[in-house]
């Protein structure tokens, strides 16, 4: 979430643009420090996912079990989705205008790495979300045996946040915070896990 702080939050940034122009005054640091924070981020969703696995082959049968192993392909590749998503693009962009290319051919190149990434990044998305349907599956199912409200404690919750944080701070650079609040909620998936374990740690005790 900090690293999409750092690609999003900057004065005349337009979050709906993947290739922005303002690009061009960013400095280089935001980018390499954003990736470099993708690759520690995705270190501690592998802790997550093997938390959250633990909790499915505590709650689940078989099928959901081999089903959720998939989320852990999808963890591994963050750091390569968060890159190709939100650092390749403007580092492309930057080093065209560097090299003495013009601002329509640094955007027409950033288009076409788009669209050689963006296959890869959308399985990788959408393996990464097979574990909000795991827990989602293992909370509303009651198998879980938890609150259904912890099923906004995941990326639907943040999204809804993000929504509320953009429309209270319309206008200023900090509304462009928004966008990462679906980060925020890849990670909230997990808190679920590691709550789904306190409370089993407190029964066990008593």
């Amino acid at each position: 979430m900090i690293g999409d702080c750092l690609l999003y939050v900057y004065p005349s940034r337009d979050t709906s643009l993947d290739i922005d122009p303002v690009f061009a005054e960013m400095p280089v640091w935001r980018f390499t420090a954003s990736a470099l924070l993708g690759v520690i981020g995705m270190g501690f969703m592998l802790f997550g996912f093997q938390s959250l696995y633990a909790m499915t082959k505590s709650v689940c049968g078989r099928k959901m079990q081999v089903f959720g192993l998939l989320g852990g392909v999808g963890a591994a590749g963050t750091a390569l989705a968060h890159f190709n998503l939100g650092t390749l693009l403007p580092l492309a962009y930057k080093g065209i205008l560097d090299s003495g290319g013009s601002a329509q051919l640094a955007e027409s190149a950033c288009k076409m790495i788009a669209k050689w990434v963006t296959p890869l990044d959308i399985l990788l998305i959408i393996l990464l979300y097979v574990q909000f349907i795991v827990i989602s599956y293992m909370i509303l199912s009651g198998k879980a045996k938890m609150s259904r409200w912890y099923f906004l404690l995941g990326p639907i919750g943040a999204i809804a946040l993000g929504v509320v944080w953009k429309m209270i701070f319309l206008g200023s650079v900090i509304s462009g915070a928004w966008g990462s609040c679906e980060s925020l909620g890849e990670g909230l998936m997990y808190l679920t896990a590691m709550i789904y374990w306190k409370k089993a740690e407190m029964e066990d005790k008593t």
